[in-house]
């Protein structure tokens, strides 16, 4: 497919539907359709991204959006899309913590899950096959995919099973020679990408500095949400834990709370990690939303502008090149251990099952819209819980 660069007003509203639809755990291909099936990359140059984001800190989804960005249009475009990636899940995160720590009412939500959930199963294991085709072609990319999921099983951590299937990559996997791989720069002026990664360095620098010797809890709020953002790996769910220290530590929201805080984060679209929102809604209302928010993603994006500029300069080396492939499996294996965890918590009965089948053939062979998957299920469970239905229970 022929690369079309679209204009800064193009990619802004695409990554403004993306924050409005891009659920949970399926937002992988709601970026992956918009990205490739818009020709704005080439599929290799997505899935050199999705390698490269699962090297260094941050939600991996909210990592590769900023790296599509950045590749497509440059710094003021990965700026613009990834706040309009984020803001629409941030705005209904404010709506509905005001609603709940002034009502208390989440009957409605629980509602939701079970359909959502099942789901959820179907449109992963809709990414799964197709990554099972293009990055488990052979038997050794197959053991590598294999090891990633028995080792997720007893519960090692991601990060040392990265760099495990980078050395076996490195070892046994085959790569593409530098020769046939054409380099495709960034776009606009070198000084100037490197100047705005310079000073988003120093604006890390200084919020970290300001966090420590600033007592305010707004400033203690916005340090331990940079601290999370800038040391943990994974995907939202993997986070959570980290942040659950943080509230605990700092007595900021109840056991109970944060539990609600989790579901709200995993029914509205957009990163999960927008919980944070929740936390600093409780914490110093509207402001510390805010900074919560922006403490939780901004060691992402500095990161990601960071290290693109580095990657893009060695990746087309045969021994890279060999390592994003043992990445590339190995995320495959973790991929179907998430379609397996998924499937064990969602599909708990026969309405279940179906509604997971569903998704699977609705994504997959009549090419429907996850938006419209999702809210189908959201609509239709509403209204059998108006109703007094529960196909779930």
């Amino acid at each position: 497919m022929e690369k079309r660069k679209p204009s800064l007003f193009q990619l802004s509203l695409a990554y403004l539907v993306l924050g409005l639809t891009a659920y949970g755990a399926v937002m992988l291909q709601e970026i992956r359709s918009t990205i490739i099936g818009r020709g704005w990359l080439s599929e290799e140059e997505f899935e050199e991204g999705l390698a490269m984001v699962q090297l260094y800190p941050g939600p991996i989804m909210f990592n590769l959006a900023t790296y599509a960005a950045y590749r497509i249009r440059g710094f003021v475009a990965a700026l613009i899309g990834t706040v309009l990636f984020v803001l629409p899940s941030y705005l209904l995160m404010v709506f509905i913590s005001f609603l709940y720590f002034e009502y208390r009412s989440v009957g409605w939500v629980s509602s939701l899950f079970p359909p959502l959930e099942a789901m959820v199963v179907g449109v992963l294991l809709h990414i799964l096959i197709d990554f099972l085709k293009r990055f488990v072609g052979s038997g050794r990319a197959a053991v590598v995919s294999a090891l990633s999921f028995v080792l997720l099983v007893y519960n090692v951590n991601a990060v040392l099973i990265v760099l495990l299937a980078i050395l076996y990559g490195v070892l046994f996997l085959e790569g593409k020679g530098k020769g046939d791989l054409a380099y495709v720069p960034l776009p606009g002026s070198k000084w100037w990408r490197f100047a705005a990664i310079f000073f988003l360095a120093l604006v890390l620098l200084s919020l970290f500095i300001t966090g420590i010797y600033c007592g305010s809890q707004s400033c203690k709020l916005l340090l331990s949400m940079l601290k999370v953002g800038s040391i943990a790996f994974g995907n939202g769910i993997t986070i959570i834990p980290l942040i659950q220290q943080e509230i605990t530590r700092h007595h900021w929201l109840t056991l109970r709370e944060f539990a609600d805080g989790i579901a709200f984060g995993q029914i509205t679209p957009g990163p999960i990690l927008i919980t944070a929102t929740f936390i600093g809604y409780k914490v110093s209302g509207i402001l510390g939303s805010l900074l919560s928010t922006f403490g939780i993603f901004f060691p992402s994006f500095f990161y990601t502008l960071a290290v693109t500029e580095v990657y893009l300069k060695v990746v087309r080396f045969q021994p890279v090149q060999k390592a994003l492939k043992g990445i590339l499996a190995s995320f495959t294996g973790m991929l179907a251990y998430a379609v397996l965890s998924m499937g064990r918590i969602g599909l708990v009965s026969p309405a279940s099952f179906v509604w997971a089948a569903g998704s699977l053939i609705a994504v997959r062979y009549y090419r429907v819209n996850v938006l419209w998957v999702f809210l189908s299920g959201i609509a239709f469970e509403l209204l059998l819980f108006l109703l007094g239905i529960h196909l779930f229970s």
